[in-house]
């Protein structure tokens, strides 16, 4: 077997240690976001996270390459209010705390739509987004933003270098846990990196997936699922120093680490987080049990609500086509038509299917034309912003639900 294949299940993709301890295994699962054009069956992939003994990184196996999960991609971030906040936001901080000269420009690593690019264009600065999908990056360059259609990695880092210089920026939200071969990804981003270079990466933090049962953003298009310890451990090994960690909301709670290679801007944060995962479970094989009977709970009360509900006559629809909603849906074994549609935002998903399960995804129009009795809000981390956003446009009676971390309705 090639190290592509052992990847994630007998050798760690960050520090290449074979001490690895298995915590949810949801079986064969299709990929989250491949949102297929008929309802017929697709490919399934098994779904087995792991744990590192030596770094504390999450990780599943390698069994689908990026370019089948990245090239057509139908996640828009600018379809959410709460992350167009978040991006302006977060640009406004940088633009104060950071110093800048004329010459200074900014890179975005997965860029999607130039939601949080537009921000700095906004301000007079040059930026470069680099998005894999095609038909996301299309977008991006309709808004004036220059996008390069490339993973990242190594080869990538070298071209962007002699065309650009030294970024003073780097942002790698929602990525660093995105690629195979992170240790390329982290090796790619020391090659950009000088004196002055800060990179911010925002990732779902794996204790937020332990304490709060998150097991919903497991999906294959998530390779590695991070921690303080585990970032820390591998950009030393490239060079870089983890400085700074802040907590943000989004994703229902993610980390934001700062990386630089000055030491000296190194805070007591890093040491803070790293002492709390290890107390609160990081390493703990007893605590990851008891996590995975909670998780099998957790299918077993959503299969049974949906089947409750359809055996009393009452239709039950979805919001948001996330990824979160397939690994949900397929891992609590949902039957075809239990669910009769799920409602998006986003035109790039109207007339394809979540896989597997075959549940139309159709736009918020549907609402008031189906006589439906309970949605299902998906993006439970989105959860009271949706809830406040389609109340108006349910009929009456209608009742509105999460599932995670326990089913309970949404007011």
């Amino acid at each position: 077997m090639t190290i592509d294949t052992l990847r994630g299940s007998e050798i760690c993709r960050a520090c290449n240690s074979r001490n690895l301890f298995s915590v949810l295994d949801l079986g064969a699962l299709p990929i989250a976001n491949e949102l297929v054009t008929t309802d017929i069956s697709t490919d399934v992939f098994p779904l087995h996270m792991s744990v590192c003994r030596d770094c504390g990184l999450g990780q599943v196996q390698d069994v689908v390459t990026p370019a089948r999960l990245f090239r057509d991609y139908r996640y828009l971030s600018s379809v959410s209010q709460t992350f167009l906040d978040h991006a302006s936001n977060f640009a406004q901080k940088v633009h104060e705390e950071l110093d800048w000269n004329s010459q200074d420009w900014i890179l975005e690593i997965a860029s999607n739509d130039g939601y949080m690019l537009r921000n700095f264009i906004n301000r007079g600065m040059k930026v470069v987004g680099i998005e894999p999908a095609t038909n996301v990056a299309e977008i991006a360059r309709s808004r004036g933003i220059d996008t390069m259609s490339e993973f990242f990695g190594v080869k990538l880092a070298k071209e962007i270098l002699q065309k650009h210089g030294y970024p003073r920026l780097i942002i790698a939200n929602n990525v660093f846990a995105h690629v195979p071969d992170i240790q390329d990804f982290t090796e790619a981003l020391s090659l950009l990196m000088n004196s002055r270079t800060i990179v911010s990466i925002e990732n779902p933090s794996i204790m937020n997936l332990l304490i709060g049962l998150q097991f919903d953003s497991i999906y294959h298009e998530h390779y590695s699922y991070l921690s303080v310890t585990s970032v820390s451990n591998l950009v030393r090994r490239f060079g870089i120093e983890l400085v700074d960690v802040e907590q943000v909301s989004t994703h229902g709670g993610s980390n934001r680490y700062w990386l630089s290679k000055d030491i000296t801007l190194k805070k007591g944060s890093v040491e803070q987080v790293a002492e709390f995962e290890l107390q609160h479970g990081l390493f703990d094989e007893e605590k990851w049990k008891a996590f995975s009977s909670k998780v099998s709970k957790i299918l077993s009360d959503f299969s049974l609500f949906v089947q409750e509900r359809n055996s009393h006559g009452e239709i039950v629809a979805g919001y948001g086509a996330a990824a979160k909603a397939s690994t949900l849906i397929n891992s609590s074994k949902i039957g075809r038509g239990e669910i009769a549609f799920i409602v998006d935002e986003s035109p790039e998903k109207y007339g394809r299917f979540m896989p597997q399960a075959g549940i139309p995804i159709v736009p918020k129009s549907y609402l008031n034309e189906h006589s439906i009795k309970h949605i299902v809000i998906f993006p439970w981390n989105l959860a009271d912003e949706i809830a406040q956003k389609i109340k108006v446009s349910l009929p009456e009676g209608v009742q509105m639900w999460r599932a995670i971390p326990e089913l309970k309705k949404v007011n």
